[in-house]
């Protein structure tokens, strides 16, 4: 059901679930039962159960309210109240709701973008600035650089298009950590520390420095995402110089802000008088060939030297001080039939123009992209605040419809949110189907099984309690809920449906062999409160080796915490809904 980028990520568990449920069905129908065979021998004639002291206080507190009409009414309203007071969390920020938090790693990239223009050397000069930054964190084990060229291509760096950036101002810088397992601080915390000297030295340098770290889940071209469009490509330009500088400056949390509108380059032609040219006898031929060697030097020739495989090439070359700019072309001279010498200036023009700036496309369409990251919070939030603004305020004059999982209008102009938001509205979206499924399904299952109707509602019952203890629990770990918090949630719904099974199945036996409806529900709870107790704490006890993993924790969170809380309610909950249920009848 999870549709996209994310479904790799989220089909293994739906796979090996069913399976090692499947394998535990067959090993609890033939091995459990010759083992309890083979080592449970009962003594005597019959085996009875003797109520301890947990059995004997459920049974004191569920004979009160079984007895009290307003002690039930009391108890499920206060159940009410709490679920109610749970759901509120995210309204006070208690609860943040995050796609997937970061992950530990041992690696991360910093990108350097210098100003348009710059030369090889001095965007080469920052980057040795950047290395001495990083090198003073003790953590740091080594790193890499390259300049002028894009480095080494990873998972997260084929959709951001790093391994297509190259030319002399810009370089990336790869950084090696120590193992995960010999540092305390994470890689994150790591990144968080580097941000502060990094963002002066940008200031500094006028450079752009942007800390890339690996995504926990498929990459984004960056967890802040605003594509503008529009009809004029021009207007569009501006709209995203204001959008980065009004609402993305001004957004707390939000870091390394950038966008695709390439800064204002000069670019210098020369065009040749052809009739000075001729009448100079010079050929406009002439003229390219000793501008190319004028620029880029020339081969004379090859020297064998004793320590190489290859011959050397003997290259002449200009000084690169005397080749940087225009002014360096009045040095140029040629020579005619006659022997004469000719000024470039005496058969040519120098004119400056405005180098043309790419126009990027998506789905066809002309697009300006405003990047951004996240410092620690959850993008969802920051894109609520921009997207708040917006609904108030104009950008340059201009009305910019929002839209976040639509299509935007093609008649103005318009905003789509992309990045983590988009994979984080879709992965909640195709989890919410996926849990309403399950939901239907374990429904249709027991209605057929009972015969009824109803019941399966009072079973399906204890599904929503999950959440007072899953909410709480993210947030007493201060652990945003994430993708995989919400495939614990799901997880949860069979896992509390099977205690209320095993409930209900009591009562109807009971009931069954003549006892009074209130005997049988006060039965069922003592006879099956040990074996519930202990099942959960199977269950805590099994995902608490996951509950420090940054990706996976959140999944530990919603087992854990749901497993408590919704056994312990489950066990007055169920039985109070079927004796209501029953009283009815």
């Amino acid at each position: 059901w999870v549709t996209g980028m994310m479904g790799p990520y989220m089909r293994p568990i739906p796979f090996n679930v069913p399976v090692a449920m499947i394998t535990s069905l067959f090993i609890a129908y033939t091995v459990a039962p010759w083992a309890a065979r083979r080592w449970l021998q009962a003594q005597g004639a019959h085996s009875e159960h003797r109520p301890g002291r947990l059995e004997r206080g459920y049974a004191r507190i569920m004979g009160t309210l079984l007895a009290s009409k307003k002690a039930r009414w009391g108890f499920l309203a206060g159940i009410i109240i709490l679920l109610a007071s749970v759901m509120a969390l995210p309204a006070f920020n208690l609860v943040l709701f995050k796609m997937l938090p970061k992950n530990n790693t041992n690696t991360f990239n910093i990108t350097i973008d210098m100003p348009m223009g710059s030369t090889l050397e001095d965007t080469d000069r920052v980057t040795r600035l950047v290395g001495d930054v990083v090198r003073q964190n003790p953590d740091v084990m080594t790193y890499e650089t390259s300049v002028g060229m894009p480095g080494v291509i990873d998972f997260n760096g084929l959709l951001r298009g790093t391994g297509l950036k190259q030319g002399p101002q810009m370089a990336e810088v790869r950084v090696n950590l120590r193992d995960k397992t010999e540092r305390k601080l994470s890689s994150i915390e790591i990144v968080w520390q580097l941000r502060k000297p990094l963002a002066a030295l940008a200031a500094q340098t006028g450079a752009n420095i942007k800390l890339v770290e690996d995504p926990p889940g498929p990459p984004v071209r960056a967890t802040i995402l605003a594509e503008l469009y529009g009809p004029d490509y021009a207007s569009l330009r501006k709209l995203a110089q204001e959008l980065r500088a009004q609402v993305f400056g001004h957004t707390t949390d939000v870091v390394d802000i950038d966008d695709s509108v390439t800064a204002d380059s000069t670019q210098y032609r020369i065009e040749v008088n052809r009739e000075k040219a001729a009448l100079a006898g010079i050929t406009p031929e002439q003229v390219a060939e000793t501008l190319r060697t004028f620029l880029a030097g020339y081969d004379i020739g090859t020297v064998h030297v004793d320590k190489e495989k290859e011959p050397v090439p003997i290259r002449f070359q200009i000084p690169a001080a005397d080749r940087t700019g225009p002014v360096d072309l009045k040095k140029v001279f040629f020579s005619n039939a006659e022997g004469n010498q000719v000024a470039l200036a005496d058969i040519a023009q120098v004119r400056a123009y405005t180098t043309p700036k790419p126009i990027l496309h998506k789905d066809q369409r002309p697009v300006v992209y405003v990047t951004g990251e996240l410092g620690t919070t959850s993008q969802v939030y920051a894109v609520l605040k921009m997207w708040n603004y917006l609904r108030t305020h104009t950008l340059n004059g201009i009305r910019v419809q929002q839209y976040f999982m639509a299509d935007p209008d093609s008649r103005g102009y318009s905003l789509r949110w992309d990045g983590e938001m988009r994979l984080t509205l879709d992965v909640f979206r195709d989890l919410g189907a996926a849990f309403g499924v399950a939901i239907l399904l374990i429904y249709l299952l027991l209605v057929g099984y009972y015969r009824s109707f109803m019941i399966p509602l009072i079973v399906m019952g204890a599904i929503p309690l999950t959440m007072i203890g899953v909410l709480p629990g993210h947030a007493l770990m201060g652990q945003s809920f994430t993708a995989t918090s919400m495939i614990g949630v799901i997880a949860l719904a069979g896992i509390v449906v099977r205690n209320s099974l095993l409930l209900i199945d009591f009562i109807l036996e009971h009931r069954d062999q003549g006892n009074s409806l209130q005997e049988a529900v006060l039965q069922a709870g003592v006879m099956r409160l040990r074996p519930i107790m202990l099942t959960a704490m199977a269950i805590i006890l099994g995902t608490a080796v996951m509950i420090m993993d940054p990706v996976f924790g959140g999944l530990a969170i919603s087992l854990i915490f749901g497993t408590f809380a919704s056994t312990i309610l489950t066990l007055f909950i169920i039985p109070l809904g079927y004796f209501g249920y029953a009283n009815e009848r």
